[in-house]
């Protein structure tokens, strides 16, 4: 995510800001010339064009390959959620503004859409978002035991954090490992709702004794977890780590 800077004039000149969503579009293999852009807001929603085209040789000697259009209307959410897609692409109209890759189409209030030339489009709006200050996406090898984990995050949307629990699963890697282990939460320093600016922890254990055993012959098995929080801040990435877990007892064939 990044942020986009916004000029409000209330009772004179404030500056606020808005968080920029990728509008989430995912055609058929093979598509090319792929264009996502939003066009305007419809009762809340984003209403733009999600098109491509399909190109399908014949395989005769000197043939030209067939191209099949995919011309789609699509509305979103003001998060970039895709909620549906019909057939035929509105037109698209002029454009209001252009700074740096992007170009917006329509404005609506403090939020605005439109089409970044790097290749999606997107929508910026007001709204409560989280960072993880914890650094996700990690790998840690850890023992056959019990290993907590707290994660820490920070307040940095526009609103308040609106915060209604969290959910954390387990998965594995490869073959090798039979089964993921088993994780819970512990503690949360969360509120009902977080300030802006503000940070709070989740903290959860991970217990991979449950894996009976590896077909690992060193011991060793590939796990990951997955800690998904429930706000009111849309698609935030969850919070995630893989683990190579050592010392589990090896599978007699």
């Amino acid at each position: 995510m990044k942020r986009l800077m916004l000029t409000l004039v209330l009772l004179g000149a404030q500056l606020a800001y808005a968080y920029e969503y990728k509008l989430q579009f995912t055609p058929q293999g093979g598509a090319q010339g792929l264009v996502v852009a939003g066009y305007q807001f419809e009762n809340g929603t984003v209403v733009g064009t999600c098109s491509y085209y399909v190109s399908i040789s014949s395989g005769g000697r000197g043939s030209h390959p067939s191209r099949t259009n995919h011309y789609n209307t699509c509305a979103w959410d003001t998060y970039g959620n895709l909620i549906s897609m019909t057939p035929g692409a509105p037109a698209a109209p002029a454009p209001l503004s252009e700074s740096g890759t992007e170009i917006v189409y329509a404005v609506s209030g403090n939020s605005q859409t439109g089409q970044d030339t790097r290749g999606f489009g997107f929508v910026s709006t007001p709204s409560a978002h989280y960072s993880w200050q914890t650094v996700s996406g990690g790998y840690a090898d850890i023992p056959y035991a019990v290993y907590t984990i707290t994660a820490t995050l920070i307040s940095d949307g526009d609103f308040p954090l609106v915060y209604d629990g969290a959910a954390v699963t387990t998965s594995i890697y490869g073959f090798i490992t039979p089964s993921p282990g088993a994780a819970r939460l512990l503690s949360t320093t969360c509120g009902a709702a977080v300030a802006v600016g503000k940070t709070c922890s989740v903290t959860f254990a991970y217990n991979p004794k449950t894996i009976v055993c590896t077909g690992d012959p060193y011991g060793y098995a590939y796990t990951k977890v997955d800690l998904k929080l429930i706000t009111d801040a849309g698609d935030n990435a969850d919070f995630t780590e893989g683990f190579t877990v050592m010392g589990v007892p090896i599978c007699n064939d």
